[in-house]
């Protein structure tokens, strides 16, 4: 769907009257499904219950009773999956109208100014914040640029260490050998 359509109906849905009315009315359905789901765990328990106590001597009573626990199981299956689905469903629609509220707070400054001044206005601010980014984006790329420059003055630094401290050590070299042959002379 498209965005102004899935707009149009989150807000349709968070302020319409009939979509509350509905939210009302699943809420009272999920009270009923709540008490159904009782009525399935207490008719599952007795169920079970009779099993323990009674002993079965035919074939039809055996199946009776197994048809009966079936039939428990599968109502407490149901109404509490349609319990769980219920409470996504209203939860979802909560989060929907926080969604829709957050929304209109944010979108509230743009919508009280409406009419031909109120659009000049918003394209003044419009190119005063346009021009400021354009300004960040120029220090940016500058420091960028020193960024670089201060790398390579780093680096042609590392460089002249490397060969002082070569022709350093070549010194040295000279150095000891000249120490060693004054001492055998």
């Amino acid at each position: 769907m498209p965005v102004r359509w899935k707009r149009a109906m989150i807000v349709w849905s968070s302020r319409s009257t009939i979509a509350q009315r509905v939210l009302y009315g699943v809420r009272i359905a999920f009270g009923f499904i709540f008490l159904l789901f009782a009525d399935a765990v207490m008719r599952l328990r007795k169920v079970e219950h009779e099993k323990e106590s009674t002993r079965i001597v035919d074939e039809h009573s055996l199946c009776q009773q197994k048809l009966q626990k079936f039939y428990a199981q599968r109502n407490t299956y149901l109404t509490g999956i349609t319990m769980f689905l219920g409470l996504i469903l209203i939860s979802t629609h909560s989060l929907i109208a926080q969604l829709s509220e957050n929304a209109d707070a944010s979108a509230a400054p743009r919508l009280v100014s409406s009419g031909p001044r109120s659009s000049k206005a918003e394209t003044e601010r419009l190119k005063g914040e346009l021009a400021k980014a354009r300004k960040e984006i120029e220090e940016l790329n500058r420091k960028d640029r020193d960024m670089e420059t201060l790398k390579k003055q780093a680096e042609s630094s590392h460089k002249e260490y490397m060969r002082l401290a070569d022709e350093c050590e070549k010194l040295q070299k000279q150095l000891d050998t000249s120490n060693e042959s004054k001492k055998d002379a």
